[in-house]
């Protein structure tokens, strides 16, 4: 894992607004924004990023910690992180992210991000992991995690008993309900 550390520099905090491609997902006791890979560095609302697709916004970094896993969003399980090289790039986020807004991105917002957030939310602080994903899905979108492999991986390394059954999202189902029932997207 890679982890760069820049001069950091209060942020202007800016809102979650689903036009600005982010959503605010939890607030204490410092903000997290989970979102997709920004145009601009400008456009970043929190001075700490979690970068979890390698990719990085266009601009002057200046003023930002930048910590970067970046994964692949793919349903194998060779190309998951063991456990202890995803917690341990975790416990790096944490000694920023406790102290400061924090915004969490891969390419779309929503899957390897999302991997990252929910269980950064389970580990520091203190959600089920279900309830993690059902904040993440409630305040984000519901295609988040989407990637079965991710949802499934994060409910046996954190979940209890009762949560280890889980229904995977259904994009063709998802598609077909935001479509009206037409067939046209495909």
């Amino acid at each position: 894992w890679i982890q760069v550390a820049l001069k950091e520099e209060p942020m202007p905090h800016l809102r979650s607004d689903s036009q600005l491609g982010y959503h605010l997902i939890d607030d204490q006791p410092t903000s997290i924004f989970l979102g997709p890979l920004p145009q601009q560095w400008k456009e970043v609302p929190a001075p700490v990023v979690i970068n979890m697709c390698g990719a990085y916004p266009n601009g002057d970094r200046d003023g930002y910690t930048v910590c970067a896993l970046p994964l692949l969003d793919v349903q194998e399980d060779e190309a998951m992180p063991s456990r202890e090289v995803f917690e341990t790039f975790l416990a790096s986020v944490h000694a920023h992210a406790a102290n400061a807004s924090s915004y969490w991105h891969c390419h779309a917002g929503l899957n390897r991000s999302s991997l990252a957030l929910a269980a950064y939310l389970h580990l520091y602080r203190g959600y089920r992991i279900s309830e993690a994903i059902e904040q993440i899905r409630a305040r984000r979108s519901p295609l988040c995690l989407c990637n079965a492999l991710f949802e499934k991986t994060l409910r046996v390394w954190y979940g209890t008993e009762d949560e280890q059954d889980f229904v995977p999202v259904d994009m063709n189902a998802w598609l077909t309900e935001r479509t009206g029932g037409r067939d046209d997207w495909r």
